[in-house]
């Protein structure tokens, strides 16, 4: 409110004026001063509430998961929380290959035992990361980092041993042949093997975060949901 009150002090010579000859342009002068005014005002009270409207986020908190911690669960507990028990994760780690350190690309760094138990517990439990960032002391991005990047890494390390759609859809025979079929139609790919469905639903725009959900291409905000028609 300093410029307010700036603003007031200049505003001093014209209170009480009298118009006279020069008194329209006196009077012009001083209704510029008070627009001027109220935005200032106006905009102190904008900016305000910008900054007492702050997302809802929880703290970094909790313990972040090492051997130590690990070992002083309760077998029970260990097997509920991560689904397996310390001594089966340990094996795990060792079994996968993972690097230890795992460094993520934002340079996170997280020994393996972590990095594995997180994924654990993120397909035990299915709750969202900052629920995971509450309760193992690490931010919601490197989570959110650790744990694609450990699946990618995982995908691509054992791929060799991955053959769980041998009839499925999926399956790189069944995808050729969706390929020379659309091909034999006169598409000019021949590698393509299906075609995008996009479907928009509009909605409200939310209180927080909503850039998630806003569509740059309709201007609207907007769940999309998209599938590969066969």
């Amino acid at each position: 409110m300093a410029i307010a009150g700036l603003l007031l002090l200049a505003l001093q010579p014209f209170i009480g004026f009298e118009e006279n000859s020069a008194g329209l342009s006196c009077s012009k002068l001083l209704l510029e001063y008070q627009i001027l005014l109220q935005a200032v005002i106006y905009f102190h009270r904008a900016s305000f509430l910008v900054q007492e409207a702050v997302r809802p986020c929880p703290e970094v908190a909790g313990q972040r998961i090492t051997i130590e911690y690990l070992l002083s669960l309760p077998c029970r507990e260990c097997i509920w929380r991560f689904r397996f028990s310390a001594s089966e994760i340990f094996l795990l780690v060792k079994a996968l290959d993972i690097p230890d350190p795992f460094r993520t690309q934002g340079r996170y760094c997280f020994t393996a035992v972590e990095a594995l138990s997180l994924l654990l517990v993120r397909y035990r439990s299915g709750c969202d990361q900052f629920e995971l960032q509450t309760k193992y002391d690490r931010c919601q991005s490197s989570l959110s980092e650790v744990l694609n990047e450990l699946i990618e890494y995982l995908d691509e390390r054992w791929k060799h041993l991955l053959d769980c759609d041998r009839d499925g859809v999926f399956h790189p025979d069944q995808l050729a042949t969706y390929a020379d079929a659309i091909s034999a139609r006169g598409a000019p790919l021949s590698n393509c093997i299906g075609f995008l469905d996009c479907t928009i639903r509009k909605i409200c725009r939310p209180s927080f975060y909503q850039e998630v959900c806003y569509n740059g291409y309709k201007k609207i905000h907007a769940l999309k949901y998209q599938a590969i028609i066969f």
